[in-house]
């Protein structure tokens, strides 16, 4: 008797297999936009607790009443004045704001908004 080919493998046997596979992108898209809108409060949240208490201190120690608008680039950078202070609580034993967070959950905003407005709606061939 001569060998044939092999068996399908399992979840060749069925046609059905790819439509299960398949990935709605819709939702997709939707679920990187709230996943990013919720990195993105939690950023923010972290931000606003760590800069606010650090203003406060500052403005303590030199007389000046300091402002959230003066660390308002520290959301999203290390650079300049933001960085010592990152290293500066660092070196004191206490947890820095790390503009990372923002800007993962910035590009999962932007990722789920891009993808959602290009997908084709779920049927659609």
């Amino acid at each position: 008797m001569a060998a044939g080919p092999p068996p399908p493998a399992p979840l060749l046997r069925h046609k059905g297999w790819i439509a299960e596979a398949t990935v709605d992108f819709r939702k997709l898209g939707n679920l990187l936009v709230w996943a990013g809108v919720a990195v993105l409060v939690a950023a923010c949240i972290w931000w606003f607790s760590f800069y606010s208490s650090v203003v406060r201190e500052i403005g303590q120690a030199t007389g000046r009443e300091g402002s959230m608008f003066d660390v308002v680039a520290c959301l999203y950078s290390t650079s300049g004045i933001c960085g010592l202070v990152a290293s500066v609580a660092v070196l004191a034993g206490k947890t820095a704001y790390e503009p990372l967070l923002f800007w993962f959950g910035l590009a999962g905003l932007i990722l789920g908004v891009l993808i959602r407005f290009t997908a084709k709606p779920s049927g659609a061939t």
